[in-house]
């Protein structure tokens, strides 16, 4: 079982379709490959697509619905539901690391960027380890600095 915030449930649910879509796609396009020349075996481009379609493809597929089997919805957990102020996965922090304000957003096991300004952290990251439990106005060090916890909300406050 994993951990996987509602909004990366339905990222993977898209994901899923989007691969759905593809695989049609390559097979349409085997089809068009084929027309242009009917010695598949000589033919790089069919053999290229019909590995994508009977590999790669569902290779991803599997993968992707083995994750939304196993998920467990942040914002369903009873630790989500009845929130007590402690950092949770789920939960925005806000802090002083290294003399800087950050704020980074807890989410599930596979949901960790950096981009756009935006730090998502994996619960299973250790520095979110180090901060899960912890509550508004306690310190923790990581990595031999000192963080101070500023504020604590869930995500959809």
């Amino acid at each position: 079982m994993s951990l996987i915030s509602r909004v990366g449930y339905e990222r993977l649910k898209k994901e899923l379709k989007k691969i759905d879509k593809e695989m049609v796609n390559t097979q349409i396009a085997m089809g068009e490959s084929a027309k242009k020349d009917n010695d598949l075996r000589e033919n790089p481009e069919y053999m290229d697509l019909r590995v994508k379609l009977m590999y790669t493809l569902p290779k991803e597929k599997e993968k992707i619905l083995s994750r939304l089997e196993n998920a467990i919805i942040i914002e369903e957990t009873s630790e989500f539901k009845n929130f007590d102020g402690k950092i949770i996965p789920g939960t925005i922090v806000e802090v002083i690391f290294d003399d800087v304000n950050e704020t980074y957003k807890i989410l599930g096991d596979d949901e960790a960027t950096f981009y756009d300004d935006e730090y998502i952290l994996s619960c299973n990251a250790p520095i979110a380890k180090s901060l899960l439990g912890k509550k508004n106005g306690d310190e923790i060090e990581f990595n031999n600095f000192k963080i101070a916890i500023l504020s604590v909300k869930r995500i959809d406050a």
